[in-house]
Order: structure tokens, then C-alpha cells, then sequence
């Protein structure tokens, strides 16, 4: 009986290298989605702007894959938090003493169902106006570039909307 106890240890020593032989994970890759700012927005002095993003956003990337499911992507990741990337976006294109914005960001997700696509929507809440702002931006192909690119261009577009709406006010 001792020796049989005694044993039970070697007995897993072949299955030892098969717990070790997996190769490591790729590392993650990070990609800034900003779109570049022109020369003429560059001197813009910060607006009254708060900009809040739904709870289950973060840095990975959030896909779309169904009208009712979501792959959260740990391999890829934004450089920021979306709230501080469409923050950034829009203090580009709003002007200093603009009525106070509060931009709740819905959705910030790369979109598989419809085609590879960036998709960002914004509630977006003034003084006297709420009102939903959706940019979808058709991506060149289903990889993670071409993703990022997708989603700049949706940025500088939300940005270009969000500016419009303020300035009709």
C-alpha cells in the first residue's frame, strides 16, 4: 500500500510536459481611433462638456456578431476608454462657451452582423434637447486596422454632427 502511494506522484510525470507545451498568447494589440485634428481646430479652449459611456464599455473591443450578442475581444483594445476618445473627439469641434453638453456614449462596437463596419451612438443631452446621434463608417475589411480606421472616421463624423447640433441651438 505505501509503495503504491509512493508511486502515484510518477505516475503523472509523462503528462507534465503536455501542461507546458501550449505557446504563449500573442500580446495585445492597442489602436488609437482619433481622428487627426485639423490645424484650425487645435487652439479650441475646452467646453462645458461631460461625456459618461454605458457600463459594459471598456478598452477591449466590443463586436457585434447578432442582433442580440457581443464578443468582447481581450486580444485588441482602444488606447482609452471610449468616453475619453469621443471626449476628445468632440472638444475638437466644439467651441469654448457652448451651452453645457452631457453625452452619454450607448454603444462604441465594431459591427459583424451588417457587415464590417464601426458603429458609435451617443445620447446626447443639451439645455432644452435631448437627442440620439448613431455614425456607422463601413470598414475595408474584418481586421483590427481596418477597424480602427473605420472608427476614427465615425469619430470625426460624431463630431462633425454633435458640433452641428450645438451650433443650430
Amino acid at each position: 500500500m505505501k509503495r503504491r502511494l509512493r508511486l502515484l506522484p510518477l505516475s503523472w510525470l509523462p503528462f507534465a510536459g503536455c501542461l507546458s507545451s501550449a505557446p504563449p498568447l500573442p500580446p495585445v494589440r492597442w489602436f488609437d481611433p482619433s481622428p487627426p485634428a485639423a490645424a484650425a481646430d487645435l487652439p479650441r479652449a475646452s467646453a462645458d462638456l461631460r461625456v459618461t459611456a454605458a457600463g459594459h464599455l471598456g478598452r477591449e473591443f466590443v463586436i457585434r456578431t447578432g442582433p442580440r450578442e457581443i464578443v468582447f475581444d481581450d486580444r485588441h483594445g482602444w488606447i482609452d476608454e471610449p468616453q475619453h476618445l469621443v471626449a476628445a473627439a468632440l472638444r475638437q469641434r466644439i467651441d469654448a462657451g457652448a451651452e453645457p453638453l452631457a453625452v452619454l456614449v450607448e454603444t462604441f462596437e465594431l459591427d459583424l452582423q451588417t457587415g464590417p463596419r464601426a458603429v458609435v451612438r451617443c445620447v446626447v443631452q443639451g439645455s432644452d434637447r435631448r437627442q440620439l446621434v448613431t455614425i456607422a463608417e463601413p470598414a475595408s475589411a474584418a481586421d483590427a486596422p481596418a477597424f480602427a480606421d473605420a472608427m476614427a472616421r465615425a469619430l470625426a463624423r460624431l463630431s462633425n454632427e454633435v458640433a452641428l447640433l450645438v451650433r443650430g441651438a
